[in-house]
């Protein structure tokens, strides 16, 4: 047992002393960032705060310190970051994914899945998503939207997002969405000239596909309100310029 206590203590040895020989080596600092995926996000706000990281030996990096840096950013959903021995910082970042935008005083509001506000932008972005009909008391990027009624705000992104998994604006081929919410069990879709009824927006995915069929079938540029029932029932009245 001596001995073998021995060769242990010779092996921690070694292994402390090759730790720090390779802690201190220049070889292994980092030199290069590798940045994928981004998008919107500007990347001169990730060189901000991962330049700190320059020169630092890459095996020292704290990871899970540098991601929850990176996370704070309000457009950021996740990142993943990985070494690339033996001087390189390879970083992934999943940005926010826009539900709607909601115009609030001369800006549009943009927020996620959750509620949350990624951005306030001047003007209205191409193939958006719009929600019209609900009233916001703050707003503030970061934070979740603040609304009177958030029930009203959970059916317009439950149906935004089942418009993003149809890829509505291409399969319908415009630059606009209107999701109108006059109330729980009255909701609207503003497309072009058309208005289609979704009543309280339940079963969207099957819905959508219903509106499809009968959108193809329409002339073009035509005007009028497509009636959708989850029954199956679908109805078109063309708007004729006449009082019903």
């Amino acid at each position: 047992m001596g001995r073998l206590s021995v060769k242990i203590s010779v092996l921690l040895m070694l292994g402390v002393v090759f730790s720090l020989f390779i802690f201190n080596l220049d070889y292994f600092n980092v030199k290069n960032f590798s940045i994928h995926n981004l998008q919107r996000v500007k990347k001169n706000d990730i060189i901000k705060i991962i330049q700190q990281y320059q020169n630092q030996n890459i095996l020292s990096v704290n990871t899970k310190d540098l991601k929850q840096k990176l996370l704070e950013n309000p457009e950021i959903e996740d990142v993943i970051i990985k070494r690339k021995l033996p001087d390189t910082i390879v970083i992934y970042v999943y940005e926010k994914r826009t539900v709607g935008l909601i115009k609030y005083l001369n800006s549009y509001i943009e927020i996620d899945k959750n509620g949350y506000v990624i951005r306030i932008e001047g003007d209205l972005p191409q193939y958006s998503i719009v929600f019209e009909g609900l009233k916001v008391t703050q707003a503030a990027v970061g934070n979740k939207i603040i609304v009177t009624d958030e029930v009203l705000l959970q059916k317009a992104i439950d149906v935004a997002q089942g418009l993003l998994r149809f890829n509505a604006l291409k399969v319908f081929k415009v630059k606009e969405l209107i999701v109108l919410l006059k109330n729980i069990s009255d909701v609207q879709l503003k497309m072009d000239k058309l208005t289609i009824k979704l009543g309280d927006g339940s079963d969207i995915d099957y819905k959508l596909r219903l509106l499809k069929g009968v959108y193809d079938k329409l002339p073009k540029n035509v005007e009028g309100v497509i009636t959708l029932n989850s029954n199956g029932i679908a109805t078109f009245t063309p708007n004729t310029g006449e009082d019903n």
